[in-house]
């Protein structure tokens, strides 16, 4: 019998057999209990890579649920398609004590495609579990295992990756032929690993234990910095009928373009003609592809595919072609091969997307980064990117999905690591200019023109494009104030390489000046107040801003007859190291002026700054919330 096979039926068996002395809650180290949601008590994962076609995934894990937020942490998701098979699950749910509450098996699972709205094929499956208990804490204690025929895609081992789990003991092992060569990276281990060789077997042991749960602190960096990482594959590798060797990202980039790009953007004949007199009339190569982008958009729609080898091959031009959809790789290939057409050269690139920037591991080529595609054109002047989803982004415009982030470029010459546009945080900036006038009952009526580039620039892209009731939804849902009416609404866009929209609305807001005895009250910032964030006595992770921006307001509120035009001018200035704020108040030629600049600057900051961040964000948020005393006429 395996090896690890046999360790791990063991540990499953001695559960039960000794679960109140070794997994009753009162066992937990005290030192594990602070901050922690769930405890993992022991986990054992094994991978056992007999071939470059075969990986068998056998995991053990117990662990506690101390209250209800740790319920997630309970919970089984076994994914499976043609290339990953389950092969067993046994387990048990146990209570405080250790006593079994209930037995579990396959049966107990559910069973469902994973699929959503935007995706037509998918042969990905999942077998999920949720425990239904409500007594804490509780302790679930299971086994599994699952067949892998490829070995370029396997797990991780991450014991810590939550910031609220501790872990009591966690252990990795992996084992394969011994003349196998292995790729294998590891972050933040505290010790070395345990290495085994023999005739037959060649494995590799990692091990770590008594990790509190972590304190979950805002403006973090990613975990990866701080958490433990190990990530193993062959160096020669098999995946779905596919076999190639790779050693870096070059080599990885190779395959991708050899393999699963290579002869897949021929179009018919047809649609080369089309395309040639689409551009016929275009002088520079910009001109044509951005000519080309707009066809491309108006030809096809977004859908995803998951099937066989479709999580990294796509289909062919010729497909998206005929049937005018695709995912991510089908549609940035179909767009390559119009530019082709027009002799354009264009780099099909991978990209972990998101909101928050992640950048591929430049130092462990694998096929777990990225989960996204994108297209860069490298103009000899003007490089350009784009995101080939979308069909109504504008041309060249990657906004914050995926902006400054390191990506891979799969080309002929083999893999290339190319950086994404960044905006500076002057870029991503939203302008608002307002003029109200103060009507009598307390009302305002009057114009909102507000400007919005870079990575704020999605904020209201996207308005334009709702229905007349939904548009109003959303707006209200943007412009946070009681009885705000948007009486007309109008958008312009301007389509520069950093692209912008103008929204012009005109608002009506009742009764939101108050009037009190001889005077009316008024908060001038309108649409800008800010949030604070939370105090913290120790800080311990340095202060990640993932992404500046600038927001600038300026506000005119024509005074009625009434009101006596001597409010006391007022200005403030907050500088810190990761922000400035400006707030200055006048009253001119009977208006009231307000003025607001936020500025919030993108870095990391040493863990003790986060207290200037937080009394600039307090202090700002304060200043916001400013009302005003406007006097008013007293009868002679």
């Amino acid at each position: 019998m395996n090896r690890l096979l046999y360790s791990t039926l063991i540990f499953f068996c001695l559960s039960t057999a000794f679960a109140q002395q070794e997994l009753a809650s009162e066992n937990i180290p005290k030192n594990l209990l602070p901050r922690a949601n769930a405890v993992v008590r022991n986990q054992v994962t094994q991978l056992d890579i007999k071939s470059e076609k075969e990986v068998v995934e056998t995991v053990s894990e117990a662990i506690t649920i101390l209250n209800k937020r740790g319920d997630s942490y309970a919970d089984i998701d076994l994914y499976y398609n043609k290339s990953a098979s389950i092969k067993s699950l046994k387990g048990e749910i146990l209570n405080e004590h250790g006593t079994v509450l209930q037995k579990l098996a396959l049966k107990n699972f559910s069973d469902r495609s994973i699929t959503d709205d935007g995706t037509m094929f998918a042969d990905y499956r999942v077998k999920t579990y949720s425990p239904n208990i409500i007594e804490y804490p509780y302790t679930i204690v299971y086994t599994y295992e699952i067949v892998h025929k490829q070995s370029l895609s396997i797990p991780y081992w991450r014991p810590n990756y939550y910031d609220d789990v501790a872990v009591e003991k966690s252990k990795f092992i992996f084992t394969s032929p011994p003349a196998m060569e292995l790729r294998v990276e590891s972050k933040n281990l505290s010790k070395e690993p345990k290495i085994e060789n023999s005739d037959k077997l060649k494995s590799y042991t990692f091990e770590a234990e008594n990790l509190p749960a972590r304190k979950t602190e805002p403006f973090s960096p990613n975990s990866d910095l701080t958490s433990i990482l190990v990530k193993v594959i062959p160096k020669t590798f098999f995946y779905y009928s596919k076999q190639s060797t790779v050693n870096d990202w070059n080599d990885f980039g190779k395959w991708v373009y050899d393999d699963l790009l290579k002869d897949k953007r021929q179009l018919p004949a047809k649609a080369v003609e089309e395309v040639k007199n689409l551009i016929k009339d275009a002088k520079t190569d910009q001109e044509k592809a951005q000519i080309l982008y707009r066809y491309m958009q108006n030809k096809t729609r977004y859908i995803s595919v998951q099937i066989g080898i479709g999580g990294l091959e796509p289909f062919s031009a010729q497909y998206v072609d005929q049937l005018s959809y695709g995912d991510c790789k089908a549609l940035v290939n179909y767009m390559q091969s119009l530019l082709d057409v027009a002799g354009i050269p264009s780099y099909y690139c991978i990209v972990e997307a998101g909101s928050r920037k992640i950048d591929l591991d430049v130092n462990f080529a694998n096929a777990m980064d990225g989960n996204h595609i994108i297209l860069c054109l490298p103009f000899e002047q003007d490089t350009t990117w784009l995101e080939c989803t979308n069909n109504k982004i504008p041309y060249g415009f990657l906004g914050d999905f995926t902006d400054d982030r390191l990506v891979l470029a799969c080309t002929e010459e083999g893999g290339k690591i190319l950086r994404t546009p960044k905006y500076p945080h002057e870029d991503n900036l939203q302008k608002r200019t307002s003029h109200f006038k103060i009507l009598e009952d307390g009302s305002l009526k009057g114009t909102v023109n507000t400007l919005f580039m870079g990575s704020q620039f999605d904020n209201h892209f996207y308005n334009q494009f709702l229905s007349p009731t939904e548009l109003n939804k959303r707006l209200k849902d943007q412009y946070d104030v009681d009885n705000i009416v948007f009486e007309k609404v109008k958008y312009s866009l301007n389509e520069n390489m950093i692209p912008t929209i103008e929204e012009n609305m005109d608002v009506f807001i009742k009764s939101y000046v108050v009037k009190s005895q001889n005077s009316k009250i008024i908060l001038p910032n309108l649409f800008s107040v800010g949030g604070t964030i939370p105090d913290l006595k120790e800080r311990i992770n340095p202060v990640y801003i993932n992404r500046g921006f600038v927001d600038i307001d300026t506000l005119i509120f024509d005074l009625p007859e009434d009101v006596l035009p001597i409010v006391k001018p007022e200005q403030k200035i907050i500088k810190a190291p990761m922000g400035y704020y400006e707030m200055n108040t006048l009253v001119k030629d009977n208006q009231l002026h307000y003025y607001r600049r936020f500025e919030l600057f993108q870095g990391t900051y040493p863990p003790e700054s986060y207290a200037t961040f937080n009394q600039l964000m307090k202090d700002a948020s304060s200043s916001d919330k400013g009302r005003y005393k406007l006097s008013v006429k007293t009868a002679e």
